[in-house]
């Protein structure tokens, strides 16, 4: 796969620019000369826009494609840009597509944009890369997920994609998911299962996928099911010391309710008002949608006569009342809530990291000196670990120790299996041979305490002399080991040998997708050399 003509730092401004109006041929051209003091005038540059189009015009999907052609330099490329948060439509996908996993609109339009661009560029040799800030970094890797088209997609402070929602978008997955639990329905898998076919079923098209985030960004330390953080590649940038945003999804003093009974009573109330909330979004999105939402909003009042003039209307403003009412009161008594809220007063200045604008300061002072780390499945664990650079080496090294002691314990059991016990079984057999001769020298020695007999009728007879044994004689014949003494050994060196095959697999396939990523960097490259035998 070529480069994209069309630098990392440079799309950093292109996606930015994706927050003006309608930015044109020119605009593009100004910052790729600016960034890269290149010129485009053998390139023929078109762009698309989604606006211009009439798409997402409801859901307030915004994105635009950039598409650099020429023939004969065999340029092709289209670059898709996706717009971050900026109105009240976006506010709402968030909550109801990321969050809750009960929208898929914006996602739905992006794609429509996507197939409408590609029907009008040229197919031959093309590449396709992706960028989206915070939502839009979530729709460009949720796309690039599905498609499988795309050679580049970057986050930039993005959201995860969720789980659950790729499920009921992706239809492909949701047979997946079908196939490997039975179920139809997304939401009754359990997260930790879902996730981990997500991943399995995404593995390929994952390699495509990278993060860039400022440290500290409140976005990324937000929690709710189904969220994930796919890829291979997460970049840091930023102060690498500071300490994360606090998640508001999860109990912040967890410690103490190990210990307390009183924090961890407050500890279930609290994540019961958050799974009542991930709950109400719900229900509220599928009973009256975005739609609904936003004149409730701008109608407060008038919803709330209308309702109050029809009995069952004041029946349900009463239960509801009650109901925020006792919630309001969980949430005011819990000490979660109050140390929650402490915190995230503490960390509030974080909150400009999210901004795009900030992580280009950041990224253009620290291009070199960035923190990269690549997310890789742990072999033997099955957990996905986080490294950096310095860490791969000593990562395969691992593995490498890993199988060489794996084949001595291999060497070890098959040993014990055609030798000791041979060995053993042997030392028994001349153990009881050396006693069966010393018993049928002596005879005699058979019998601890002889006895006397009689001889003669009921009303007499006379007393015989001892008996004694004179001649005893072994079966010197030995049955071989039983096949019930060996099956378990030999059911452990067949873990073994799979154990072996599997981490010799991982390690080979570790070695070529890292050398794949660092083709730049020869000495990263080396220094991970091919382990597996």
């Amino acid at each position: 796969m070529s480069k994209p003509i069309i630098d990392n730092q440079t799309r950093n401004y292109l996606t930015e620019l994706q927050y003006t109006d309608g930015f044109t041929v020119d605009d593009v051209k100004s910052i790729i000369k600016e960034q890269m003091d290149f010129d485009l005038n053998e390139v023929n540059l078109k762009i698309y826009h989604s606006n211009e189009m009439g798409i997402g015009n409801e859901s307030g999907f915004d994105g635009s494609a950039i598409h650099l052609y020429n023939k004969e330099e065999n340029i092709n490329e289209v670059y898709y840009i996706f717009r971050g948060t900026a109105k009240f439509e976006d506010i709402y996908y968030n909550a109801t597509g990321i969050a809750t996993a009960s929208n898929n609109e914006q996602i739905i339009d992006a794609e429509e944009f996507f197939d409408t661009v590609q029907v009008q560029v040229p197919k031959g040799g093309q590449n396709l890369y992706g960028d989206g800030h915070s939502l839009g970094g979530h729709l460009v890797t949720s796309l690039a997920l599905k498609t499988k088209a795309f050679s580049d997609a970057r986050g930039l402070n993005d959201a995860p994609i969720n789980v659950y929602q790729m499920g009921r978008y992706d239809l492909d997955f949701a047979e997946f998911l079908r196939v490997h639990t039975g179920e139809v329905a997304p939401h009754n898998i359990k997260e930790e299962t879902i996730i981990a076919l997500a991943r399995d079923f995404y593995k390929e098209q994952s390699k495509v996928i990278s993060h860039t985030r400022v440290k500290g960004d409140p976005l990324y330390a937000q929690s709710f099911p189904g969220k994930l953080y796919i890829g291979q590649q997460i970049h840091y940038v930023g102060d690498l010391d500071i300490m994360d945003f606090p998640n508001i999804g999860e109990y912040p003093l967890t410690h103490l309710a190990k210990y307390s009974p009183i924090h961890y009573l407050d500890k279930l109330r609290y994540e019961s008002n958050v799974s009542a909330l991930f709950w109400m979004i719900r229900e509220t999105d599928q009973r009256v949608g975005m739609e609904g939402v936003q004149y409730t909003m701008t109608n407060w009042k008038e919803v709330l006569s209308q309702s109050a003039k029809r009995p069952e209307g004041r029946f349900a403003l009463f239960v509801r009342a009650h109901e925020l009412k006792n919630r309001a009161s969980s949430v005011l008594q819990s000490p979660g809530t109050w140390y929650q809220a402490y915190d995230v007063w503490s960390n509030f200045d974080l909150v400009h990291n999210h901004s795009l604008s900030t992580l280009i300061d950041y990224y253009n002072a620290q291009m070199h000196e960035k923190l990269t780390l690549f997310q890789v499945q742990d072999a033997i664990s099955g957990k996905y670990v986080m490294l950096n650079k310095s860490d791969l080496k000593e990562f395969s090294l691992r593995y490498e120790h890993a199988i060489e002691q794996k084949y001595q314990i291999l060497q070890d059991l098959r040993a014990f299996i055609h030798q000791e016990l041979d060995d053993l079984y042997d030392s028994v057999k001349r153990d009881l041979q050396t006693k069966m001769q010393a018993l049928e020298a002596s005879p005699g020695s058979l019998v601890s305490t002889p006895k006397r007999s009689y001889s003669g009728g009921v009303l007499g007879g006379s007393l015989s002399e001892f008996r004694t044994v004179e001649r005893v004689e072994f079966d010197r014949y030995f049955e071989p080991i039983d096949e019930s003494m060996t099956n378990p050994i030999n059911d452990v060196i067949v873990q073994v040998e799979n154990e072996i095959n599997h981490l010799e697999t991982f390690l080979s396939s570790f070695q070529a997708t890292y050398n794949e990523m660092f083709d730049t960097d020869q000495s990263i490259a080396s220094s991970i050399g091919i382990h597996a035998r």
